[in-house]
């Protein structure tokens, strides 16, 4: 039987050595299955534990890694140093490859080989940088300049900065400045550059310019980084060395003297814009303890897992884009990697008879680009493999536990056992137990497949995707006491029967503003034209629509849907409580439904 490459080995782990030897069944291990436990599971902390938890996090978190942004030198270290910690720890390679499991990802757009970005008004060169949501293209000959404001459409054509533009935008160059309308109550969806662009195509223009008064080059060079969805129009970003030429352009008599929107210019532009994406190599880092317990050949397996990357010098995602400083990211993740490194260490240490389950340690790639390294890890594990995985244990921000707010420990509705065993657990941690499964970390990816799991989080702070997430904020004493709560969870699911898998009700979820939610999870790994569902939230709207797990959404709400961009700018056409049109493909064939919008619940104030 052939076993494709970079899929997780769905061997016996207990083998000398990882050597592919053509076969995918498990192996049998002589050791015994040790007898359950009665009582309270004791659990304490190693002595040295901090000094190896404040080491790992002083590498990965330090400035020499240059923020872990994937497909760097910096992700390649931090890479090589977890795969080398856990050869140090005992663990074997859990791919046939080795410890890693590497795949591509698009990180922005930049120009074609000997190319270069550009754009005139009137002749005169503007500094430029290409928006990561470009097409490759050019206009030629001169075409008009049209200022649009700040380019919102909230409520599709001839809303918002349109209304009563009429066709002055056809055929021109729209320039959009980075602002947000007077309107408080404008839809974010609408807001997003990448629903600018899209309406200033659907007006008609030719390409697309984003003015940043503010922006000097570095904050240029920051918008054609991250998920790159061509929105199929050349658009481009134009910082605070254009102020000049703009302002001349558009007659304005003063720096924030904009005219009104669909004001055409007298000046007359040409562009070009020769990009293409780039692709960049990341990959998860994986190693498996092997159980000493006898193989009766549905070992179970525990997943524990935390993603690696971060935000490099800013890239999207980051609170402070105009810093482009180092973003070290200690709580985001490195303190989740210490923590996965440390727990490891501490379930090698105990005697091979009492492992009864096969553990995989995973250091996911990609995470803060839409959960790609853990999807890509799901995905690459074949049905009996995934069928032996009792549970995944996550861990994402665990560096600011603080006993007024305590650890967020998520995820106990996703199985018969949790409250149980946490319960048998001495801990001296605040508790704060959520049933809900999904969220925004790997967890997510492991949930949507039917596998019971439990996310830990020691909270928000306001150093989150900043320059100033650095390692001498982080409580490394907080780290070791949470993992010493897992390890005692491990040990939980050792001693007891399996896990029941449930199925959670879509919860009531606080959002950021937007006016509608649907409960679809985007599966932002997919290269698909349209938006791939790796799953929906049961009792959500998608749910109550007949939408599920693999359709691809092509149309919403009477707009297209090719990309993330257009799935998210649609979202600001919808209304909580208003049918609509929602087309999706599935098994091939085109499937028209109807959704209606919930109206999320707001954060209270």
């Amino acid at each position: 039987m052939q076993c494709p490459s970079r899929k997780i080995l769905p061997r016996a782990v207990g083998l000398a050595a990882a050597v592919w030897l053509g076969a995918c069944a498990p192996a049998a291990s002589e050791s015994q299955v040790r007898a359950p436990a009665s009582g309270p599971t004791e659990v304490s902390a190693s002595p040295s534990g901090t000094d190896r938890i404040g080491a790992d996090l002083s590498y990965l978190a330090g400035d020499a890694l240059e923020g872990r942004a994937p497909g760097t030198k910096g992700d390649e270290a931090a890479r090589r140093y977890i795969a080398e910690a856990m050869r140090g720890i005992g663990l074997l390679p859990a791919f046939a490859s080795g410890y890693e499991q590497t795949f591509e990802v698009t990180e922005g757009v930049a120009p074609r080989p000997g190319a270069h970005v550009w754009l005139t008004v009137n002749g005169d060169a503007l500094p430029v940088g290409p928006l990561a949501v470009s097409s490759a293209g050019a206009v030629e000959d001169a075409a008009p300049v049209v200022f649009v404001g700040p380019g919102v459409a909230p409520k599709g054509r001839g809303s918002g900065d349109y209304a009563g533009v009429g066709r002055a935008v056809e055929g021109a160059v729209a320039v959009a400045v980075a602002r947000d309308p007077e309107d408080p109550h404008v839809d974010p969806a609408a807001l997003r550059i990448g629903a600018r662009t899209l309406a200033a195509k659907e007006h008609g223009a030719v390409a697309f310019v984003w003015w940043d008064p503010e922006a000097d080059a570095d904050a240029v060079a920051a918008l054609a980084l991250g998920r790159a969805d061509d929105l199929g129009i050349p658009a481009v970003v134009c910082g605070a060395a254009c102020n000049e030429a703009l302002e001349r352009a558009f007659r304005m008599k003063a720096p924030g003297a904009w005219p009104k929107p669909g004001t055409r210019s007298r000046s007359w532009a040409t562009l070009s814009v020769p990009i293409e994406r780039v692709r960049v190599e990341t990959a998860n880092v994986a190693g498996i303890l092997p159980a000493g317990a006898e193989d009766d050949g549905d070992r179970g397996i525990v997943v524990v897992g935390a993603h690696h990357d971060h935000l490099g010098r800013g890239r999207p995602g980051s609170l402070a884009p105009e810093a482009r400083e180092i973003h070290n990211g200690a709580d985001d993740n490195a303190s989740g990697v210490a923590a996965i490194l440390e727990l490891a260490r501490r379930l090698a240490a105990r005697p091979a008879r009492e492992r009864r389950f096969d553990v995989i340690v995973v250091a996911f790639g990609a995470e803060e680009m839409g959960l790609i390294g853990s999807k890509r890890f799901v995905e690459s594990l074949d049905d009996a493999t995934r069928k032996r995985i009792v549970a995944m244990l996550n861990f994402d921000m665990v560096g600011r536990y603080r006993p007024d707010t305590g650890l967020v420990v998520s995820g106990v509705g996703t199985a018969d056992r949790w409250n149980e065993i946490l319960d048998a657990v001495s801990t001296s941690l605040v508790l704060r137990r959520k049933q809900d499964g999904y969220g925004p970390s790997d967890h997510s990816s492991f949930y949507e497949a039917q596998i019971p799991v439990l996310h830990f989080f020691t909270g928000n702070h306001p150093d989150y995707h900043r320059p100033t997430d650095d390692v001498d904020r982080v409580d490394v004493e907080g780290i070791e006491a949470i993992v010493a709560l897992a390890e005692g969870v491990v040990a939980g699911l050792e001693e007891g029967p399996r896990l029941a898998y449930r199925r959670m009700e879509r919860p009531k979820r606080a959002v950021r503003g937007f006016r509608v939610s649907l409960g679809t999870i985007p599966d932002y790994a997919a290269e698909v034209k349209g938006v791939r569902l790796s799953g929906v939230r049961p009792g959500g709207a998608a749910d109550r629509a007949g939408l599920r797990a693999g359709d691809v959404v092509v149309e919403l709400a009477g707009r297209p849907v090719e990309n993330i961009e257009a799935y998210m700018a649609a979202f600001a056409l919808l209304e909580p409580g208003k049918p609509a049109r929602v087309v999706v493909l599935r098994d091939g064939a085109r499937t028209v439904l109807e959704i209606v919008p919930d109206a999320p619940r707001r954060k209270a104030r």
